[in-house]
């Protein structure tokens, strides 16, 4: 009798009467725009990848800055654990590799442009990641919307194998003229696919270059796609933070400051031949307030300037400036002496341009005279060192350091280590709910491409 009726009943439904979205609540869409999951994730990609916590580690671990008290003084000393690592793993997996998964699933065959772009934020931010971790979940990780809390690990290899597809793919998809959806709410480029593309052959060049002690073609490699990547400052992937929305440097430095400059780099500045160089004042708030001996704790020295304290900074994640030094390592490598000049000279300009050099200035002819000048010396030493300074405020010196173990850096004073560290250790959730998948490693252990 009850089967009979359940039977009566669900025939006699009339399907037009049917709500079939009384689940849904108006008022918390299933399918969040486009538009604003990209300004989102890239908003979260400039404060993490590069922002704040990576690159301040990074830049004291190269000694730009020292860390005088709490955290920044333990990392100063080579002191890392893994807890203090959780916000930037969880938020760059979560906030931007999750984020990128969705548009890529949402956008699908319809809108290969601004799959495009999520394929290249992707790139970049495993890049980052695998060069602060080594071996990284991503094949196994993020599946469309879903994120798998027990992901196996890719080896570093693999993870640069998938940062060169990702980026050849992206290439193909900002090219496509048929898009259902036009790319919008993005903070890099005010989608102008032509930019992501330049962007995507720069990045090419900066992990092709990354890989000189484990390919024998990486300097070819880097010059093929260096050609078509970036032309000028204005090219930059950057963004800009607001005095609404402050740069991540200045909420530290607001809330916190624990940090001052350190005197390798300040070394590095005060012994160029040329004039006084452009990006100090931009740098330091003060350069004739001096600098700290690393692991020193002296806080009676300049702080860190608005190039990166200011409410609205520029969080740089991939520049002009970077290909151009690039280009010249790559062409010193190569034999090609007359290139490297030239791409070593301009490399130095488009730095001091993008820490507000502007060509109008009086002193802007001097400045390329110094730069021409610093060029006649195209050994590897010479190159690093000045891309040393060109990064300040990125996570490049630290990669390049490894790599080429340019410039000679010493133990701070009271270090914890016998050596500086050569990557990050892994995250405290993943050790707590991932730990059978999580390699155990050492933060002096060597990553894959650092022969």
């Amino acid at each position: 009798m009850w089967t009979l009726s359940l039977s009566v009943i669900t025939s006699c439904v009339d399907e037009n009467w049917v709500d079939y979205d009384i689940n849904n609540d108006p008022d918390a869409p299933n399918t969040v725009p486009l538009s604003l999951i990209l300004p989102a994730a890239q908003q979260s990609m400039a404060y993490h990848l590069v922002g704040n916590n990576t690159v301040r580690t990074t830049g004291i671990w190269m000694q730009q800055f020292d860390g005088i008290a709490r955290q920044s003084f333990t990392e100063a000393r080579y002191q890392l654990t893994p807890a203090d690592v959780n916000t930037v793993w969880g938020s760059l997996y979560t906030e931007v590799l999750m984020n990128c998964s969705i548009i890529m699933d949402q956008a699908g065959d319809e809108s290969p442009n601004f799959v495009g772009v999520a394929q290249v934020m992707t790139a970049a931010t495993l890049g980052v990641l695998t060069d602060l971790f080594g071996d990284i979940p991503y094949s196994d990780a993020l599946d469309g919307r879903n994120l798998n809390v027990t992901p196996i690990y890719d080896t570093q290899q693999k993870i640069y194998d998938t940062i060169f597809d990702l980026l050849d793919k992206a290439i193909i998809n900002l090219e496509a003229d048929e898009n259902f959806y036009k790319i919008s709410g993005d903070l890099f480029f005010d989608g102008d696919t032509d930019s992501w593309v330049k962007a995507a052959y720069s990045l090419k060049a900066r992990h092709h270059i990354q890989l000189s002690e484990v390919d024998a073609d990486a300097y070819t490699k880097a010059l093929a796609a260096a050609a078509l990547g970036f032309e000028s400052t204005d090219d930059d992937m950057k963004l800009a933070f607001t005095s609404k929305n402050k740069s991540p440097f200045y909420q530290f430095m607001d809330q916190r400051g624990d940090i001052v400059m350190a005197s390798t780099m300040y070394d590095i500045f005060d012994n160029l031949s040329g004039s006084v160089d452009p990006r100090i004042d931009t740098y330091y708030e003060d350069f004739s307030s001096g600098a700290s001996d690393p692991g020193s704790e002296n806080s009676d020295v300049s702080l860190p300037g608005d190039f990166l304290t200011a409410e609205d900074a520029n969080i740089f994640i991939m520049s002009y400036s970077e290909l151009l030094f690039i280009m010249a390592e790559a062409n010193s490598a190569l034999g090609n002496t007359t290139d490297a000049e030239g791409n070593l000279a301009d490399a130095i300009v488009a730095s001091y341009e993008k820490a507000g050099l502007k060509s109008d200035d009086d002193n802007y002819d001097t400045y390329v005279s110094d730069a021409e000048s610093y060029s006649s010396d195209t050994s590897l030493t010479n190159i690093i060192t000045h891309k040393y300074l060109d990064g300040f405020g990125t996570n490049q010196p630290y990669s390049d350091w490894r790599r080429t173990g340019i410039p000679s850096i010493s133990l701070a004073a009271g270090a914890k280590l016998s050596q500086i560290p050569t990557r990050f250790p892994y995250a405290q959730d993943e050790i707590s709910y991932n730990g059978s998948n999580v390699p155990k490693v050492k933060i002096t252990d060597k990553l894959w491409w650092n022969k």
